[in-house]
């Protein structure tokens, strides 16, 4: 029978909130000090938990059709950020795309290796105790779009803030709900151990810098 004191109880630690989260990088690109320490974390003022894609193969068969899994994919991945007067994260950001491609009117790249770009990022959900609950760690990750500040004259009672979208190669999922076991990822134990080729089981994720 459904009831109020069946719902609650089902809602462990009376749901995670949207507002609870912290995002951080590290690595690569993002070895500045404005990307890197506390500044971005709370300039940040909103993000994503990226989605998880599979694609699909429809294999025909007399009028029918099957569904296999297909390959795996990642949508770009988005942050808001607010805009100091100083310009840190926005300046850092911009630094960081330069090296992949110079802004100016040469052709050169100063980071041509990858690995001389790429940066990781950790997006925890907390708890209302700001205690990490969930943490997505995105591995091989670059920023492909700023977008456009909007100047005006009758812009009023606000603080700038721009939009950044970044690619990933892959990510890792570790943490539990605060209520114990429910939520918790465990490497595949099928044949093959596909989580885990993919670059590590729940405790390679870690939880990232604090």
């Amino acid at each position: 029978m459904a009831n109020l004191s069946g719902f609650t109880s089902a809602l462990q630690g009376g749901g995670a909130r949207a507002n609870q989260f912290t995002v951080t990088l590290s690595g690569g690109g993002a070895s500045g000090a404005a990307l890197q320490g506390n500044q971005f974390s709370f300039l940040c003022r909103s993000a994503q938990i990226p989605a998880l894609t599979i694609g699909e193969i429809a294999v025909p068969y007399r009028g029918r059709q099957i569904f296999l899994a297909g390959d795996r994919t990642y949508d770009a991945w988005t942050v808001t950020i607010f805009n100091d007067r100083n310009y840190s994260i926005r300046s850092a950001l911009e630094n960081w795309m330069d090296d992949m491609s110079d802004i100016g009117g040469t052709t050169k790249a100063n980071a041509l290796s990858s690995s001389a770009y790429y940066a990781n990022a950790w997006v925890k959900q907390l708890d209302r105790n700001n205690t990490p609950i969930r943490t997505y760690k995105l591995e091989g990750l670059w920023p492909t779009t700023l977008d456009a500040i909007d100047l005006s004259y009758d812009a009023n009672d606000a603080v700038e803030e721009f939009g950044a979208t970044f690619r990933f190669n892959w990510m890792t999922i570790a943490g539990a709900g605060a209520g114990g076991n429910p939520g918790i990822r465990k490497p595949s134990s099928s044949s093959g151990g596909n989580y885990e080729a993919e670059g590590g089981g729940a405790a390679e994720a870690g939880v990232g810098p604090s």
